[in-house]
């Protein structure tokens, strides 16, 4: 059985320490690698006071993801992944005032929603003495939705490759056709793009520091209202910018690895939001590892959210009282457990999330009574030979 790089070397290895969309490697893998993973999303049900009649439950999604990774020649990698998810439940439909002028949810109903989503892309990379550069085009398709999608990405290292600048760029084309058009007079068919733009450098500090940020940029256009919503209007172009910031160092002493993010984001709808993100590689040996994380969030309201839909406005104006619009924070946390083992790596996750507007680091005039407090669950494999 072969033996496998130490954790301590893999906890601040090129992979982790890469920023999301950002590759970080000269050489093409050496082993092809197969990996599973299978997770379960799971809302918890709303209570009777936010939704005086009818469906409590909401979403409850189970995914299947699969990778395949391996190399061509001694200068190219391929890869292949595809992804089912199987999702039921309900979802906020509009939002309207009790007797005490409070805002209470009215739901689309469990039968309401029940889709299937597969999602399959292909990639290939070219890895040069300094830098490396690839591709990929990928096809999602639903029930109500189809997406098709290309990017490419690269890196080039300089300063003895203690210094490396990243970059990438991606589209997408989206489709969109509600099941129930006809029964509810929504839009029978429409479509958005989305073009994104990102680049990055990386700095090692020391043999056990590094840093990481990127700026990235995304431009939609098309139809962005969600047309399951009974009132919702919104502007038929986004620009959406991200500062992401990533900070890793190795304990020797712990035989550990602290993992910092900051991410700080801003639209044209008006949302400015913060992320802050700790997690904890600690090493059990050779063969384990235990990753504690925990997550903080808060976002400021669309400049057109509202609690309460107003029924007397005409869908030319903008509005929208998805919970997702509002002003509010989250706190999260989770914990990984991975073995390696050989030519074999599992790995065990749990996630608790739970957004409030009391968390919120903005102020909140319009609270949403549909914020989501989600349960989430996965168990992953990986095969290498």
């Amino acid at each position: 059985m072969k033996r496998k790089p130490s954790r301590s070397l893999i906890a601040l290895s090129t992979t982790a320490l890469a920023l999301p969309g950002i590759s970080s490697a000269d050489a093409p893998p050496t082993e092809s690698t197969v990996s599973y993973k299978i997770s379960n999303y799971k809302e918890d049900d709303l209570s009777r006071e936010q939704v005086p009649f009818g469906e409590l439950g909401r979403y409850d999604i189970d995914v299947h993801q699969f990778q395949y990774v391996s190399p061509l020649g001694r200068n190219f990698s391929l890869s292949v992944d595809a992804n089912y998810e199987n999702m039921s439940g309900a979802s906020p439909w509009f939002s309207t005032a009790n007797a005490n002028g409070d805002p209470v949810i009215n739901m689309s109903g469990a039968s309401g929603i029940r889709d299937r989503r597969s999602e399959v892309s292909v990639g290939a990379r070219y890895y040069m003495e300094n830098g490396n550069f690839g591709g990929y085009v990928g096809y999602s398709e639903e029930d109500d939705y189809r997406s098709s999608y290309i990017g490419v990405s690269g890196e080039i290292g300089f300063n003895n490759d203690l210094t490396r600048f990243s970059y990438g760029f991606s589209h997408a084309a989206d489709d969109i056709f509600p099941t129930d058009a006809e029964i509810f007079n929504r839009v029978r068919n429409e479509d958005k793009q989305s073009t994104s733009a990102v680049v990055g450098l990386s700095q090692v500090i020391n043999q056990f520091s590094v840093f990481q940020v990127a700026l990235s940029a995304t431009e939609q256009s098309g139809f962005l209202t969600d047309p399951y919503k009974l009132q919702d209007s919104r502007p038929d172009n986004k620009t959406q910018l991200v500062l992401s910031n990533s900070y890793r160092h190795f304990f020797f002493f712990f035989n550990a690895a602290l993992h910092a993010d900051y991410r700080l984001y801003h639209d044209d709808f008006g949302i400015t939001s913060h992320t802050a993100d700790l997690a904890w590689y600690q090493n059990l040996g050779r063969d384990f590892q235990i990753v504690p994380n925990l997550r903080y969030y808060t976002q400021s309201a669309a400049d057109f959210f509202t609690n309460i839909d107003d029924f007397t406005k005409p869908l030319t104006e903008f509005q929208s009282s998805d919970y997702r619009l509002s002003a509010f924070g989250a706190i999260s946390g989770g914990i990984h457990f991975i073995a390696d083992l050989g030519d074999w790596t599992a790995t065990l996750t749990a996630e608790r999330y739970i957004a409030d507007d009391k968390y919120s680091g903005f102020d909140v005039t319009q609270p949403s009574p549909a914020l989501v407090r989600f349960n989430r669950v996965s168990l992953g494999v990986d095969y290498s030979f």
